[in-house]
């Protein structure tokens, strides 16, 4: 059996291996799986291992998820919302566990931690790939501007409240967004939820 690893083009052997993602979902999907029922019935040593392995998954892809942003344009949308998730994950790290009864308390920190990493998760696959702009913000960005130039988008009467006059541009720039937002949904979902 071979344990060599396989070299992306471009890295070295002393490159840290990229962050599994594939492991860090399927930890979260522990614990979010019950996110529409019960706590899950884990004994107390198992919900801590459970935290712990949750909290170094995120100390582990934050640092990643934040250079991979720091590398992006200062402008890029990708990049303001990959920082933003990484502050709120160092947050969630540094937040005490809620001081409700213990198992109620570490399994709502858990699904708190599993939300962020998720989020980090999703983050990292479009900052590391140099995405500035996702579809769905190009189809958001299209469709604002639209609105603030069009002059029967911005009609008003006498009291300054808009007229909602019917634009065939305005719908057909909405249905686009919809469509990429909806898009994006559907490729986030994983197996367990599609499965669900």
């Amino acid at each position: 059996m071979s344990t060599k690893r396989q070299i992306p083009q471009g890295a070295t052997m002393t490159d840290p291996p990229p962050p599994d993602l594939a492991v860090m979902r399927e930890t979260t999907q522990i614990v979010l799986a019950f996110d529409s029922g019960p706590y899950p019935l884990l004994r107390d040593d198992e919900l801590t291992a459970l935290t712990d392995t949750l909290r170094r998954h995120i100390e582990v892809l934050a640092p990643e998820v934040e250079q991979a942003a720091r590398r992006l344009p200062e402008n890029a949308v990708t990049r303001h919302g990959a920082l933003c998730c990484v502050s709120e994950a160092r947050g969630k790290l540094r937040a005490p566990q809620v001081a409700f009864p213990p198992q109620a308390g570490t399994a709502m920190y858990a699904r708190r931690l599993a939300r962020v990493l998720v989020a980090l998760c999703d983050h990292y696959e479009t900052v590391s790939t140099g995405v500035v702009e996702t579809p769905e913000q190009a189809a958001f960005v299209r469709l604002a501007d639209h609105c603030l130039k069009c002059p029967t988008c911005r009609a008003m009467d006498d009291e300054g409240a808009n007229l909602g006059l019917p634009c065939e541009t305005h719908d057909r720039l909405y249905d686009e967004y919809r469509e990429a937002w909806e898009r994006a949904r559907i490729g986030h979902r994983r197996p367990a939820e599609a499965s669900a």
